[in-house]
C-alpha cells in the first residue's frame, strides 16, 4: 500500500526551476521513483498556491527570468501530470489549524498543512525545522513529519 505523503510548497517549487538548498535532481528523480512504483502517493493542498505564486514571481524578480512560459507549462504539469492529487482541507483540519495560529505559529500555510496531515494521516513532506520545533515545543505530534532524505529511507 502506497504511503500518503502531503507536500510542503517547497517541494513544488522545481516544477518552475527553482532550485532548492537541500534537494537535488538526484532527489527529485528517487522520488519520482518512487512515486511510479506505487510507494509513494503525493497530495498538494489547493491553498499552497498562494505561497508557491509568491515565491516563484519573487524568485523570477531576484534572477531576472521571464516566467510565463515556465508557469505555464509547470501549473499543467501540477494540475495535470496525475503525479500530484490536489485536496482541500477538511473541517477538522481547520480546527487543529486554528489550534496551531492560537498557541502562535503565524504561518497558516504551514498551519493548514500539518492540521491536515494530522488529520488525514499522512506523511508531511517538509525540511521546515523551524515548524518541527514550534510543533514538539507545544506539545503537538511530529511524528509525520520528513525531509525527502527521511521518506527516501523509508520507501526505497
Amino acid at each position: 500500500m502506497a504511503l500518503k505523503v502531503l507536500l510542503d510548497s517547497t517541494y513544488l517549487l522545481p516544477s518552475f526551476g527553482i532550485e532548492v538548498e537541500g534537494l537535488s535532481d538526484g532527489h527529485i528523480r528517487a522520488l519520482g521513483e518512487a512515486w511510479s512504483r506505487g510507494l509513494v502517493r503525493f497530495y498538494c493542498l489547493s491553498v499552497v498556491w498562494v505561497e508557491v505564486i509568491g515565491k516563484v514571481c519573487r524568485e523570477a524578480r531576484r534572477s531576472g527570468v521571464e516566467i510565463e512560459p515556465m508557469v505555464d507549462r509547470a501549473v499543467r504539469s501540477l494540475l495535470e501530470s496525475g503525479v500530484y492529487e490536489w485536496i482541500s482541507p477538511t473541517s477538522d483540519a481547520l480546527k487543529l489549524a486554528f489550534r496551531l495560529r492560537s498557541a502562535g505559529h503565524r504561518d497558516v500555510i504551514d498551519n493548514l498543512l500539518y492540521a491536515t496531515s494530522i488529520t488525514e494521516g499522512m506523511v508531511f513532506l517538509t525540511m521546515d525545522e523551524a515548524l518541527k520545533a514550534f510543533l514538539a515545543e507545544h506539545g503537538f505530534s511530529v511524528e509525520n513529519l520528513m525531509d525527502h532524505r527521511q521518506l527516501l529511507r523509508k520507501v526505497v
